[in-house]
């Protein structure tokens, strides 16, 4: 079940990393980026033109980009399962205080996915460059909170721009 899953999810990766308009985003996130303090920088994408073709539980798509060589701050979503991969860059996720070098996104591979359940601490390292990670998350974009482990603050994530 748990393949099929990851195959589902993948799909919609490669649907997505061929979309100009998300070409587009991620090129505006890393110029944003740039002239930001922030770790990272993302955006809600619009998941109504491939729905059907994500699992049930499956509310929303975001594309993130992880500042080089600056953690992202350990983080956890108290109402969100996290399903990510990495489509640019490199470096490490740290999960539940266990760090991993983090796998390229491939379609052929499920083992490049990183599966984060609710409430588990996380926080993402990219080395060298830029990192790009595409999430799901399991409530919807303007619903997602993010609370910092170290300071308790919350906050929520951006929701789709109409």
């Amino acid at each position: 079940m748990e393949k099929e899953y990851l195959k589902d999810l993948s799909a919609v990766v490669k649907i997505l990393l061929e979309d100009a308009s998300i070409k587009e985003t991620i090129k505006n996130l890393k110029l944003q980026l740039r002239k930001s303090n922030e770790p990272f920088i993302g955006s809600a994408i619009r998941i109504e033109s491939f729905r059907e073709r994500l699992p049930q539980n499956i509310k929303s798509a975001w594309v993130f980009v992880n500042k080089k060589n600056v953690l992202s701050i350990v983080h956890y979503h108290p109402n969100s399962t996290q399903h990510t991969v990495i489509v640019e860059g490199k470096g490490e996720v740290k999960i539940a205080g266990r760090c991993e070098e983090m796998r390229l996104f491939n379609q052929q591979n499920e083992d490049c996915w990183y599966v984060i359940d609710n409430n588990v601490a996380h926080e993402f390292y990219p080395k060298g460059r830029e990192m790009v990670v595409i999430s799901f998350h399991t409530c919807l974009s303007n619903e997602l909170i993010e609370i910092k482990c170290d300071s308790g603050k919350q906050r929520l994530y951006e929701t789709v721009k109409k």
